[in-house]
Parts: structure tokens; sequence; C-alpha cells
């Protein structure tokens, strides 16, 4: 409500809408008044129409839903973007023959002889055929170039173990796995885990110039999207100087945060040194660009390496290299624990990937000892993935002030979960209501590999609990579609350390909103994922409009 009668005239109005302020009362106003960038005023139509004046631009929002920009607490966005404009766009494929037919359309465009590599977000249990394209396949889709799809594994053609001089002969690697004919002993293109090193990077061997071009793409269409902030959930410091280039040059439709990637196999001290490079601890930055969290480690990782109470199938990798994968991610807990200490110590926070119930049971074994001499609590140490917690982990978790950032894209991958982990334990996945009854921050990140997302698919997803195509899912964790969407805006803030500045629509607040296509509060459920953002600001200004609909007086 306004009270004061002597504001200064606004900047921008909008009026006659419905808007979702995800306050703490769960306030609908009628209208946002804006200046400077900033919210100053919500209220009735009439209320923010008073502090128009003379140059103030006045937007009649036609009984349009408007709601906090969305925020996506966990992106690969610049490695995925420059794979899917520079290769083949395989991410959400739903069958064998749409995956060659994209490594086809690339081929077109690719010079003979240069590599093909793809985005990811895709599992073989997601295609209509139940498996990956074969490695002859992809002979025939691209004959004169090296194919290297990326997914849960690798996927090569017969030219690229050419290019890389893999064959019958090549040792297996200490972590990862090369997959062979049990035959002939001949490797059937697929490499898992470090078998990758083998490639030496050629397949992302992106030039400075195609990440920045993929960036500024990507973050257009985010902001077609309706997202206003995306957060790199792992990325090195010197890929975020991209960013910083953008930033500097005025050329960031949205805002970013990111996290650091650690590699914990280098020694604690030099990731210490690393660290020191930051003008201080976490948060860092201001609000369009900002590290919010230091670092980020790996407890357990993908499907069938997770740590379970419940059994796991480790699928394509024998069991005894599930342990033994990626050099840089297979740690022990105490190597875990001394960087985390480290961190801990010299104030900086950090996030740590535990998708499993068990990982989880060990990430609080050592945030606990670590706080028993350096308190975390208000430190906002994240757990991402953390697809499995349980009741027993709930005490702990808030005890210590943790953060998770569970993800969505189990709309897409269960069948994978399913494969991995059994339908039994898979239903129990994602308890989302549980999590947020109990008291615990909750964020809510993507990690698919797709750009743009469809972030209304996802609130879908949250409140139905329906997938994509294999019913539902643990269907007594559904979430009110206000919870869900509080998860992609308030409770993503609160990720970045910047819940005063964003994530709802009150005066003081950036403003950073979208206006909707259709009333998510009320539109049948079946009809969320059709949403569209017509509208998205930043600061109050336009960085997406649809051409059918104008922002008009």
């Amino acid at each position: 409500m306004i009270t004061k009668t002597d504001e200064p005239a606004a900047d921008l109005v909008l009026y006659n809408g419905k808007v979702l302020t995800l306050d703490g009362r769960s306030t609908v106003a009628e209208g946002i008044a804006v200046r400077d960038g900033l919210i100053q005023a919500v209220g009735s139509g009439r209320e923010v129409l008073s502090l128009a004046g003379p140059a103030t631009r006045r937007v009649d929002l036609r009984g349009h839903t408007v709601i906090p920009g969305l925020i996506d607490a966990h992106f690969r966005l610049m490695d995925r973007s420059t794979a899917q404009l520079y290769g083949a766009d395989v991410s959400l494929a739903d069958s064998v023959e749409s995956m060659l037919g994209a490594v086809r359309h690339a081929a077109k465009r690719i010079p003979p002889g240069a590599i093909i590599t793809s985005n990811a977000g895709w599992y073989p249990q997601m295609l209509t055929e139940g498996r990956e394209p074969t490695r002859a396949e992809l002979d025939e889709a691209a004959p004169d170039h090296p194919v290297v799809l990326r997914g849960e594994h690798l996927y090569l053609n017969s030219a690229a173990l050419r290019r890389f001089g893999i064959d019958a002969r090549t040792p297996q690697p200490e972590y990862g796995w090369i997959e062979r004919d049990p035959q002939t002993g001949e490797p059937t293109g697929i490499l898992a885990g470090d078998a990758a090193l083998l490639l030496g990077g050629a397949h992302l061997d992106f030039t400075r110039q195609q990440r920045t071009d993929a960036v500024r793409w990507a973050l257009g269409e985010c902001a077609r999207a309706g997202v206003t902030t995306v957060r790199e959930g792992g990325i090195r410091l010197s890929d975020l100087g991209v960013y910083q280039e953008l930033r500097d040059a005025g050329e960031l439709p949205i805002r970013v945060a990111a996290q650091l990637a650690l590699d914990i196999g280098a020694p604690t001290e030099k990731i210490m040194a690393e660290l020191g490079r930051l003008p201080g601890p976490n948060p860092v930055g201001d609000s369009w660009l900002r590290i919010d969290h230091a670092g980020y480690l790996f407890a357990d990782d993908d499907y069938h390496r997770m740590m379970l109470t419940g059994p796991v199938h480790s699928g394509r990798v024998p069991a005894d290299r599930a342990r033994r994968y990626f050099r840089d991610r297979c740690a022990s807990w105490e190597r875990i624990e001394s960087v985390v200490r480290a961190m801990a110590e010299q104030g900086f926070s950090g996030g740590i990937l535990a998708g499993g119930d068990a990982a989880l049971d060990g990430v609080l074994d050592l945030l606990e000892r670590v706080n028993a001499d350096t308190p975390l609590a208000d430190r906002r140490w994240v757990v991402s993935q953390a697809v499995y917690p349980k009741a027993r982990h709930l005490p702990r978790l808030r005890a210590l002030g943790v953060v998770l950032t569970p993800m969505w894209h189990h709309l897409y991958y269960y069948p994978a979960l399913v494969a991995y982990h059994g339908r039994e334990f898979a239903q129990t996945m994602d308890p989302f209501r549980t999590l947020l009854d109990s008291g615990l921050r909750v964020g809510l990140g993507s990690d698919v590999s797709r750009v743009p997302l469809n972030y209304f698919a996802a609130i879908a997803f949250l409140h139905t609990r329906q997938t994509w195509k294999w019913g539902p899912v643990n269907a007594g964790e559904a979430l009110s579609r206000e919870q869900a969407l509080r998860m992609l805006t308030i409770n993503n803030a609160y990720v970045t350390f910047e819940e005063d500045r964003k994530g709802s629509l009150e005066p003081g607040k950036l403003a950073d909103l979208v206006v909707l296509s259709d009333d998510l509060m009320t539109v049948p459920a079946e009809l969320i994922a059709g949403i569209r953002a017509l509208v998205t600001m930043v600061g109050g200004q336009l960085v997406h409009q649809e051409p059918s609909f104008v922002l008009s007086p």
C-alpha cells in the first residue's frame, strides 16, 4: 500500500493487472510503479497511477497476470548453449531417429572433417527405442565427420574413434571406461567418465568468440522464457570472464549468478590460492554478475553412481568402476572435508552435489564435524541435486542452515532413475512438499541442456507430479501453484544471498518481472505448461516482448 503523497513520479506504471507479489502475505495487487530500476510501489490501480507524472509511461496490463522474474538456481548455460549452437541439438530427444536427424542437420552446416559434438539432456531410457544411437547409425548420419555425442556417456562414430586413435589395443584408463564388443574386443564407441580424456577436449574446443556469442544468444532465450536471473551451477573462473566482458559492455540482458567449479584433485593449498583471487568471501559482485558460492564439490554423481541405501544398477559401466569414474570428482570423504574445512576457516561457502540418500548422510556428517569448529549456519552451504532426502536428514539440514537446490528435470529423466534405482525407490524422489513443510530453504534448478527451457512445464510438474510420458511420480509431494512459483523465484533469490533485493514484487526491490499469457493460479492444470512470457523486464527495462502483445497505454 502507498502511504506517502510526496513520492517522486514513477518512470513506469503497470496497472489493471493481477500482480502476484509473493511477499510474506501472498498479496495480490493490481499494479506496480517503477522508478530507477526499482519497484516504487505495489497496490491498486488508483494507488500506482497516483505516482504517474507527465513523463511516466503508463501501461494497461488488460487483466494479465504479473509474476516476479524467474530464477534458475542451477544451469550449465555456457557449456550447454555453446554445444547446442555449434553442434547437434539432441537435448530432450524422444527417439533415436530424432537424434540422428539432429546429427544429419549438423553435418550439413559443419565443414567435412570437423567434429560434430552435441549438447546433452537425454538418456537412452527416454527414447522410444529404449537405447542410444549405435556407432553404425552415427556413421551413416555423418560419414564425413567425427561424431562425439554427449549424454550420459560419450558416443563416438568410427571416424571419431580413428581420429583419436581408440581401438582394441587402447588400454583402459585408470578412471572411466572404454566399452568394447565382447566378441571382437573392438570399442563400441561408448566412452564413460574419464575415458573422455582420450579426446583431449577436442570435442569442446570452442573459441572464446563462439562461447561469447553462444552466451549472448542463450541469455536472450532465457529472457524469452521469463527468466531474469540464471545461475551457473559450476563454472571455472576463467570462463566467468566471458560474462564479465558482457557485463562491462552493458550487454547482459538478464542477471547472472555463479557457483565456481573446483578441482578436488588439486592440493587444498592450490584450491585456496585460487579462491584467494576473489576480492573476499562469497558472495561477491553486484546485482548483474555475482559469485554466490565459491566452490562446487561432488559427493556422488550420475544416476548409475549415486550413493543410495538401496541398490544401484551400474548399467553400461562395470560396478567396480562406478567409484573410479572422474578423477576430479571421485574424492574420499577425508579429501572433501579437508577442502570444506579450509573454505569454512577462511569464510567461504560452497556447494556439494549429493544425489543419493547415503551421500547426503556423508555430507551431513562432514559438515557437522566442520561446524563444531567453524559455525556454518549463516553461510548457506548448498546441497544440489538431493534427489532422495529422507526424514532423518531434515533436522540436521535445518541445524546447519543448508540450502537445497534439487532439480525439476526428473519431469524428463524419470525413466533413468527407474532403470538405475528401481521403480520403488525412484518413486520416493523429490519430496518437495515434505522439504518445504519441514521449514527448510529449498530452491530449484533445471540442469537440462536445452536452451530455452519451459519453466511453466516445471511448475506444472511440481503441481501435478506428472512426468513427460511415464505417469505420476511420488504424487503425494505435489505442491500448490504458489509454492512451485516461490521455488523458482524468492527461494532461488535466497540461494544467491539476494532475497532482500529480488524474488518478490515489493517496494525497494529490483523491478524484475514477467507478464504472463494466462493466469497461472486459475488456468486448468493441464494448460499450465502452455503459459508463455509475453513480456520480461529486468530492472524495469524491456528485455523480451512477444510481437502479439504490445505494451500500450
